[in-house]
């Protein structure tokens, strides 16, 4: 085995131990949400219950199901309170499930659920306005329907670095281990392992 695989073999292990505690962390950090958020609920304590079910949300990884768990308790807390009439409970239950949504980059795979909640959102605001009668009832479903326009887009620049990334590292890695000259494969490695710290780094963080 030459040096260059060497070094690329031993990265992928720190990478896919780093990777290990990394989703072992996460797992737990879920569970300990999930476990606070129903203790704040039965103590009446709704906005925290709301705050602890968007953690869970948050806690995204591999074979987990707390995240599911903490959108759904977001979702029942969103519609009891708008069954009761509090539309400001409400509101911050959809709005911190599309803030879970955004922030763990999950447009995609979380649709459902971002749609789900930017149409509650747009749903509360105008019921809102009419009840409060800021505005004529035409201004209200204009004022909505513009917040509609204005949800986020789904991103993609997570899966663009990760690309990035894992292109880097096997592309530059393999040309490394066959270079015969050791400038080429000097440059070859740097940027191979380069490619490897952004694919890592964009997998750990939200």
């Amino acid at each position: 085995m030459t040096n260059v695989a060497r070094v690329l073999g031993a990265a992928a292990t720190t990478v896919g131990l780093v990777l290990v505690v990394v989703t072992l962390h996460l797992h737990a950090r879920g569970a300990e949400s999930v476990a606070a958020s129903d203790e704040a609920l039965a103590r009446g304590d709704t906005l925290s219950a709301i705050a602890w079910a968007r953690d869970a949300a948050m806690a995204t990884a591999p074979w987990s199901e707390r995240p599911a768990e903490g959108y759904a308790r977001l979702a029942a807390i969103a519609a009891s309170a708008e069954e009761r009439g509090d539309f400001d409970l409400a509101t911050d239950a959809w709005r911190a499930t599309l803030a879970a949504v955004t922030a763990t980059r999950a447009e995609v795979t979380e649709s459902a659920r971002k749609d789900a909640a930017v149409r509650a959102l747009v749903r509360l605001s105008a019921r809102t306005c009419e009840e409060n009668q800021a505005r004529p009832p035409a201004d209200c479903a204009a004022a909505a329907k513009e917040l509609l326009a204005q949800a986020p887009l789904p991103s993609t620049e997570r899966m663009s670095w990760l690309g990035v990334g894992g292109v880097a590292f096997f592309g530059c890695g393999a040309f490394a281990a066959q270079a015969k000259e050791r400038r080429a494969r000097a440059f070859a490695l740097a940027v191979s392992l380069a490619g490897l710290a952004v694919a890592t780094v964009t997998l750990v963080t939200r």
